[in-house]
């Protein structure tokens, strides 16, 4: 358990900061201080969250794809973030949504050019479970995803009685 517990310790880490970020969003405070609360938000969101995801994947991804995921991560947070403030308030957030439309349709490509990817994969002759491992897949997630695609082949013989 303390392996998971440190392997994954970003994960453990990044719901409760969201859990909080929506809590602080509810208080009478933050209500009455709207701009004291976005520049809460603009740390946590735009800085920390980031930097801590950074470092945790600089062990396990290379350069630009730590980067690359740590500002995708910055700009989602962000995008919550923007949500989460009562309407009409703020200084910064409201003039950066322009870069979520902006990112969105990127955000969108990458992502799905990835799950072609990891499903073509997934679904070719023998996956290797060490190799998607290596590519920073929790082990409990590559062995969820092979025995669904495992499942989906058989399923495939069994209607058409063909092997692949």
């Amino acid at each position: 358990m303390s392996k998971i517990l440190r392997g994954y310790w970003f994960y453990w880490l990044l719901v409760p900061c969201l859990i909080a970020a929506w809590q602080l969003s509810l208080t009478p405070e933050a209500l009455a201080d709207p701009l004291t609360l976005e520049r809460v938000y603009l740390i946590d969101c735009a800085l920390l969250l980031p930097i801590l995801y950074f470092l945790y994947l600089r062990s396990r991804a290379t350069l630009k794809a730590a980067v690359l995921r740590s500002l995708a991560l910055g700009a989602a947070a962000l995008s919550y973030a923007a949500w989460l403030m009562p309407e009409g308030t703020g200084q910064v957030l409201p003039t950066l949504s322009w870069l979520r439309w902006t990112a969105l349709p990127l955000i969108i490509a990458i992502e799905l050019v990835a799950f072609v990817a990891l499903m073509r994969y997934l679904y070719g002759s023998e996956p290797k479970e060490e190799e998607l491992v290596n590519q920073g897949i929790p082990p409990l997630v590559v062995k969820l995803l092979l025995m669904e695609a495992r499942f989906w082949k058989r399923v495939f013989r069994l209607i058409t009685g063909k092997s692949d």
